[in-house]
């Protein structure tokens, strides 16, 4: 009887850890490399995983000091790989809400993304083949390159650089990250 009444205890425990039973306000960990250097927001689940399994040292706790703040991974991770994605808000994000033609800013629901070269003509989905781009602009570039409609862009499209600000750009920066950041 004993037995039976501290197993349903740890299945609440477990509960609790699992997210069933309670509910657990979201917090994201700062991953770093181990030489300290920013990498990656992960899930507070994710980062206390990876210290109890060892493959990385808590840094900083959050004030439960339960959930890991920030992390820091054991092993050197390669940076070269980070790139972003290249979708709609990416590219408008890149090009500051500024169309590449006209060099008027606009809102995001009013830009669209343009390639330079035109995908009929082999123009692939790439950084440096996109670039923002006013529906009015968009309309009467049509189906030809820059060059051919006599709409110079503002700036060449290249790919973004990667830093952890720019993961940051969207969410509130937690007051334990900013030593490290």
């Amino acid at each position: 009887m004993l037995w039976r009444k501290s197993f349903r205890w740890t299945l609440k425990r477990l509960n609790c850890f699992l997210k069933t039973n309670y509910y657990v306000e979201p917090r994201y960990t700062l991953k770093l490399d181990a030489s300290w250097s920013p990498i990656e927001i992960i899930d507070s689940f994710k980062g206390f995983n990876m210290c109890y399994t060892g493959r990385a040292n808590v840094v900083l706790n959050y004030s439960d000091d339960f959930f890991p703040a920030v992390i820091v991974l054991k092993n050197y991770v390669r940076c070269s790989f980070m790139s972003y994605a290249c979708n709609r808000k990416n590219v408008i994000w890149r090009d500051k809400n500024t169309c590449q033609y006209c060099k008027i800013r606009f809102s995001s629901s009013e830009l669209t993304m343009d390639h330079v070269v035109p995908k009929s003509r082999g123009g692939e989905k790439a950084w440096t083949n996109i670039v923002a781009c006013c529906k009015q602009c968009n309309n009467r570039k049509g189906d030809k390159t820059p060059e051919e409609a006599r709409m110079p862009l503002v700036k060449i499209p290249r790919v973004p650089h990667w830093t952890i600000h720019i993961l940051l750009r969207d969410k509130e920066i937690p007051e334990e990250w900013l030593d490290f950041i």
